[in-house]
């Protein structure tokens, strides 16, 4: 058995049979975020209303990009192959809603470096009107971006009877590449890497100033009532969103690395098998991209006692 036949069996058993899993288990993480995010004690959080959002388009991205990619490449069933249509819609949801995600991520972030800062002036940027405006004026912009894809997706035939819905070949093959390279790629983790930093940064020097406080008198009192406050909810979901962002790094780097070889040997000549290996290697790092979508609420469960308290409460209610 050749690499290439390898590579092809163990991508149709990985999506055949892992797949419909993965999906199972993203749409339960995504339905329990949703639920203990919206309750009053969270839901009114700016941060939280980004991650609202983002477990929101988690659910809806399983079911028009995770499921399609399993039946095409699990099962051999790609509807979107067959219907123009239906294959520009697929494409343009998919750029949109992964656009969404990392966008909501970047804010959320923002949000909780505005909101751990020692300037009280910076501290009350952080608002629900703010970041609900912003996530508006973002989204209608990368709805707008992203009208390219219902014009210029294809279904192209790679042989006999064997059609796909694809990129336009020639120029925009390469603008696609470049973009996702850079918008998708590269961009949304060394941001969220930056306000990451800088959000651990200004709890280190809280925590710093807080410790070293020798007396407290009134000036000193309105000086560390943030860092009192950040102890308890803030404090949770910098530390959820923080989570977020290293798997959101981990297991989205991978597609963008395999995007970054593309480029750099795109003009070296491949023969039949090292294309058809480098076309399967691809399929597995976007299997790996969705598990970082699937396994945010176990994550939140480990490292949030805010969030395990507030779903005990809701299975206690319930019961």
């Amino acid at each position: 058995m050749s690499t290439s036949e390898f590579l092809y069996f163990f991508q149709q058993n990985l999506f055949k049979y892992g797949g419909p899993i993965l999906i199972a288990i993203g749409t339960l993480s995504s339905i329990i975020n949703l639920i203990v995010f919206t309750q009053k004690t969270l839901r009114k959080n700016p941060c939280t209303i980004c991650l609202i959002i983002v477990n929101s388009i988690n659910l809806i991205y399983f079911y028009v990009g995770l499921l399609f990619t399993v039946l095409a490449s699990g099962y051999g069933i790609d509807p979107s192959a067959n219907n123009i249509i239906f294959c520009r819609f697929r494409y343009y949801i998919a750029f949109l809603l992964a656009c969404w995600e990392s966008s909501c991520l970047i804010l959320a972030s923002i949000d909780r470096t505005l909101v751990t800062s020692p300037n009280a002036s910076t501290r009350k940027l952080s608002t629900r009107r703010l970041i609900v405006i912003t996530i508006i004026v973002i989204c209608l912009f990368w709805a707008i971006f992203h009208v390219h894809a219902l014009i210029h997706m294809q279904i192209l035939q790679y042989g006999p009877d064997y059609f796909i819905c694809y990129y336009e070949s020639g120029s925009y093959t390469t603008f696609v590449t470049y973009y996702s390279l850079l918008i998708n790629g590269l961009f949304p983790p060394i941001l969220m890497l930056i306000f990451g930093y800088w959000t651990v940064r200004n709890i280190r020097e809280i925590r710093r100033a807080t410790r070293h406080s020798g007396t407290i008198n009134s000036i000193v009192v309105v000086a560390i009532s943030r860092p009192q406050i950040l102890q308890s909810k803030d404090q949770q979901l910098v530390r959820i969103l923080l989570v977020e962002l290293i798997t959101y790094i981990l297991y989205k780097c991978p597609i963008t690395i395999c995007y970054i070889y593309q480029e750099i040997t795109h003009h070296i000549e491949k023969t039949v098998e090292q294309q058809l290996i480098e076309q399967y290697i691809l399929s597995l790092t976007f299997f790996i991209y969705f598990i970082e979508n699937s396994i945010t609420c176990y994550a939140n469960i480990l490292v949030s006692k805010t969030f395990r308290s507030e779903l005990k409460r809701i299975l206690f209610n319930v019961r």
